[in-house]
């Protein structure tokens, strides 16, 4: 668990790069609460890059893990990412969850994503 890294992964410095061609100013690793991996802050969104393994990517259609030790990290962290959305948009964020595999596979999908959202706040001033 050590060599675990929590910030400067592969997920996140692809998203940074694809924040970077859409030309939005945007923060990576803002210290504030639920440390998102990114906000945009003239929008007030933030968006987190989420590992399929370690966030429950269709945890419960899998087969459960043989360790209690991985199933109870695995679920206290989705019960954190509910908490830290719920709180976040009480405070006026727009909160964007991006999966590890549709950063690698399909970034377009999470640009999509981003852009709608950027569109949305632009129209719904907050």
């Amino acid at each position: 668990m050590s060599r675990i890294r929590g910030t400067n992964t592969k997920i996140d410095l692809k998203m940074n790069k694809m924040l970077e061609e859409i030309r939005f100013k945007h923060e990576m690793y803002p210290k504030m609460f639920g440390h998102p991996d990114f906000i945009i802050p003239t929008k007030k969104i933030a968006i987190f890059c989420d590992g399929d393994f370690w966030h429950g990517y269709r945890y419960y259609e899998k087969k459960r893990l043989a360790k209690k030790f991985w199933r109870d990290k695995i679920e206290r962290n989705m019960n954190r990412d509910i908490k830290v959305s719920r709180k976040l948009r009480s405070e006026g964020w727009s909160v964007l969850r991006c999966w590890e595999h549709d950063i690698n596979r399909n970034p377009e999908k999470c640009m999509r994503k981003i852009m709608r959202k950027i569109q949305n706040r632009e129209r719904h001033r907050f």
